[in-house]
């Protein structure tokens, strides 16, 4: 038998004849999690629709004239986030491959006294846009418990690195159509950290559920002028593998 089969074995019987006790088992682990988000205001920069006669709209709208080229307040409304991992566990310590996915839509952006609001459906002007956040992440991890304690729950730290991709994506309508010459598309790819804190509760030695806060940021991005910033509560379920 394998040795890593020994320990899963032993650990199974220990678990089946005693009380439980955390003591997680050491080796791989594969994880999910889903989670809220939001993304603090910053400014972008777009083309407003600043002539709203008949030749800037649809169909005969052109961009000629129709828009001026401006920086406003970007307002994001909260959405979430969905990820996975798969780490392998020593002890205290835990290193993993995190996959992810954030997807914040713009609510409004502000220029002055004049504000673009975002509604699901509108007669006159509306904006619609969102950033979209994927990033792939090696994070560490340090479990705050005692081996053998008779609590299920651990505290956790933990730090990331990693690398993203952002997309940004807007344009306006009128009237429900869109205005062809306010559309912008813009990827960025950025290196990216991120902190991490939470706490996990033990279902056995082997499976675990997580919540935690995470806040991940990238590099400076052209079209917002700043850096990417995400806050999100996430709650994760892991399980390990007896290889």
């Amino acid at each position: 038998m394998k040795p890593s089969l020994k320990i899963c074995a032993a650990s199974l019987l220990l678990f089946n004849t005693s009380l439980f006790a955390a003591n997680p088992i050491p080796g791989i682990y594969l994880g999910i999690f889903i989670g809220g988000s939001y993304a603090p205001s910053t400014d972008i920069t777009f083309l407003a629709p600043t002539n709203l006669t008949s030749s800037c709209l649809p169909p005969t709208s052109t961009s000629s004239g129709c828009g001026t080229t401006t920086t406003g307040e970007l307002t994001y409304s909260g959405f979430g986030a969905i990820g996975g991992q798969i780490g392998y566990r020593i002890d205290q310590f835990r290193i993993e491959v995190e996959p992810m996915v954030n997807y914040n839509p713009y609510q409004k952006i502000t220029v002055g006294t004049t504000r673009y609001n975002s509604p699901k459906s509108s007669t006159g002007l509306r904006l619609k846009g969102s950033t979209t956040t994927g990033a792939i992440m090696l994070n560490g991890y340090y479990d705050f418990y005692t081996p053998g304690s008779s609590s299920d729950f651990a505290p956790y730290l933990g730090a990331g690195i990693g690398y993203a991709r952002v997309n940004n994506s807007m344009r306006f309508y009128y009237n429900n159509e869109t205005l062809q010459y306010t559309k912008i598309v813009e990827n960025n790819s950025s290196p990216a950290a991120q902190g991490i804190i939470g706490a996990a509760y033990f279902l056995d030695d082997y499976t675990w559920f997580g919540l935690d806060y995470r806040y991940l940021t990238t590099k400076t991005i052209d079209i917002l002028n700043s850096r990417v910033q995400i806050h999100s509560i996430n709650l994760s379920f892991n399980g390990s593998i007896c290889l």
